[in-house]
């Protein structure tokens, strides 16, 4: 009978040790993800994207109100993808169509500009500069957790390529394809 007990006690010990250390890997690699600066993180996925794609970061455009960056815009055939990239970590709720959303992170509450806006502003300076294309727009958050649902545009950063691949009909013609990369080409440079 004892040995039944201590039997029983050791199973139960080792059952729990594997689970801690389940656990304390876990914590790890949230951790570690939270540290990654959210342009390698969004960089890591474009660079899975292939040939099909050319991505370019940084692009520097004049608007109405002054310069603006665009953190990516990737051309394909599949159509011109405009990303604004959010950085920031924390809870965010909101509405897609309010002016200002919520962030809540540790001990802080905090308003941000809706970066659904700052997005369809980078496409109308775009539109300007390269004509009318058929602009796809994308919020990628890098740290944060939605809270709400802001429609299919806004994406956390291990949806990108899903959200990539939900667009698989060609939109721009080759000719049309080269002439969009040459202008970008030439305002990045």
């Amino acid at each position: 009978m004892l040995e039944i007990i201590t039997v029983y006690w050791i199973k139960i010990l080792a059952t729990l040790g594997v689970f801690c250390v389940l656990i304390i890997l876990f914590l790890r690699s949230s951790f570690k993800n939270s540290k990654t600066p959210g342009a390698e993180l969004v960089k890591k996925e474009l660079d899975l994207l292939g040939e099909n794609y050319k991505v370019f970061s940084n692009v520097i455009i004049k608007s109405d109100r002054g310069m603006l960056r665009i953190d990516y815009v990737v051309v394909s055939k599949y159509g011109v993808f405009v990303l604004t990239r959010c950085d920031l970590v924390g809870k965010i709720s909101g509405h897609k169509d309010d002016r200002e959303w919520k962030i809540k992170a540790k001990d802080t509450d905090d308003t941000i500009l809706n970066p659904l806006w700052e997005n369809r502003e980078h496409i109308n300076a775009l539109e300007r500069e390269i004509g009318s294309q058929p602009f796809i727009p994308a919020v990628v958050f890098t740290h944060a957790k939605l809270v709400n649902d802001f429609g299919p545009i806004a994406v956390n950063v291990g949806q990108l390529q899903s959200f990539f691949f939900r667009y698989r009909k060609m939109l721009i013609t080759l000719d049309n394809l080269g002439s969009v990369i040459i202008v970008l080409n030439e305002i990045t440079d």
